[in-house]
């Protein structure tokens, strides 16, 4: 349902086919786009995805270096061992890591040297301490050693010119330290996209202000600043807007003008005040549908203004709560680059008998556990959308599909956890 307002202001319903949620992720994804690239040093780049190729500027290691703490010898010199003799050898230097040695290792000779440390000229392979004895500055080796015996070789890890890291790998710590090790203090990533929150309703106060009959604190606001700094995003509040048409107008265009993504909460629905419609119909937003097949959740709007995303969420927490963690957070992860494909599905175990209507999906929220390597789902109580206790017990959610109602204890659905 939706609804036209006529010239006197009076409004009626017409009717308005509800989207899948497949059709609805399809269409954000559609129109969701990377945004334009900036630079920044590396720490401020975790977790974010890189927008450029990154080749290798050393070679690493640069230079041969040891794998452990041990002994640089020539590996030939023991190819002489048999029968138990040991083959002796001069030691003739140390060399710890940061240091280098000057002598160059003739036959017969060793030199002690830490993990890390540059083999010297004329050596070619590393014993370790542990196997080997030492008296006085003899080196007695009773095996045969390999060249290249725990030596890592120059550029073996990778070489100047070489591919290092890929446009669109996510930054994670280990990136973060390829890049530092290859000197790179600053790279090209997407920027964060800004996102406005507008909460309207002429019930809301401030979390800091009592109530008075009939109204409620503003939690619609703090929940969604929380889901968007979960991101690693930072978010554009624009307080509570009044029940007034004109007031939530120009509040609307401030956040277009001032962010990429745009989040109302309440007036989505068909009520008597709920303006957002008309509102987007006034600033030729190119709405791309007003319902979906989701429960809880089914009156998200979602609309387009240029290259702006403008998302009318439900006024009901669980509403609010699960369409942006459908719809809204794989918007963002598009316009920083990543990966928007959900890999987090497994199959749970239901503990407890589910019943629901079956006209829509329905996302019941649930407590998992994993038990003898399967995952177990766990009822906790009413799932009406304004219930936010009952997510809160949460740590997961059950997804029971559109035509059906009913699933008994021992079945199983598909399910995730929450807030990842």
């Amino acid at each position: 349902m939706f609804t036209q307002w006529g010239p006197s202001g009076e409004h009626y319903r017409e009717e308005t086919a509800m989207i899948s949620v497949e059709e609805a992720l399809r269409i954000i994804l559609e129109e969701s786009k990377a945004l334009e690239c900036e630079e920044k040093d590396i720490l401020s780049c975790l977790n974010k995805v890189l927008a450029e190729d990154i080749y290798s500027r050393d070679n690493l290691p640069p230079f041969d270096k040891s794998a452990m703490d041990g002994y640089a010898i020539k590996g030939e010199d023991t190819d002489a061992y048999e029968n138990g003799v040991s083959i002796k050898f001069e030691i003739v230097d140390l060399i710890k890591a940061g240091e280098s040695s000057n002598k160059e290792l003739r036959n017969g000779q060793a030199m002690k040297i830490m993990t890390g440390a540059p083999v010297p000229k004329g050596a070619n392979a590393v014993i370790q301490i542990e196997k080997v004895k030492v008296k006085d500055d003899i080196l007695y080796v009773s095996e045969k050693v390999k060249n290249g015996c725990n030596v890592i070789k120059l550029g073996e890890e990778i070489k100047v010119g070489d591919f290092a890291l890929r446009k669109g790998t996510l930054i994670r710590p280990t990136e973060i330290g390829v890049l530092a090790s290859l000197g790179y203090s600053k790279i090209k990533v997407h920027r964060n996209p800004v996102i406005a929150i507008l909460t309207t309703g002429d019930e809301l106060v401030d979390i800091n202000e009592t109530p008075k009959f009939g109204q409620i604190r503003n939690s619609n606001e703090y929940s969604l600043k929380a889901l968007i700094q979960n991101l690693g995003l930072e978010s554009l509040c624009l307080g509570i807007i009044e029940d007034k048409k004109d007031t939530l107008k120009s509040k609307v265009k401030e956040a277009l003008e001032k962010s990429d993504i745009v989040i109302t909460s309440g007036g989505a629905s068909v009520g008597d005040f709920d303006f957002v419609d008309q509102i987007l119909t006034e600033i030729n937003a190119e709405v791309k549908f007003k319902s979906v097949s989701i429960k809880p959740g089914k009156p998200i709007s979602f609309a387009v203004i240029g290259k702006k995303l403008f998302f009318s969420l439900p006024g009901n927490p669980l509403s609010a709560i699960t369409t942006f963690e459908e719809f809204v957070k794989p918007a963002c992860n598009k316009m920083l680059g990543k990966e928007t494909s959900d890999n987090s599905m497994f199959p749970v175990i239901l503990c407890d008998d589910f019943k629901e209507k079956e006209d829509r999906r329905k996302y019941i929220y649930v407590r998992i556990k994993k038990i003898n390597g399967n995952m177990y789902a766990y009822k906790l109580g009413s799932q009406s959308s304004n219930h936010l206790m009952t997510m809160s017990k949460a740590n997961g959610i059950i997804i029971m599909p559109e035509g059906i109602g009913y699933k008994e204890a021992g079945e199983i659905l598909n399910g995730k956890f929450i807030f990842k």
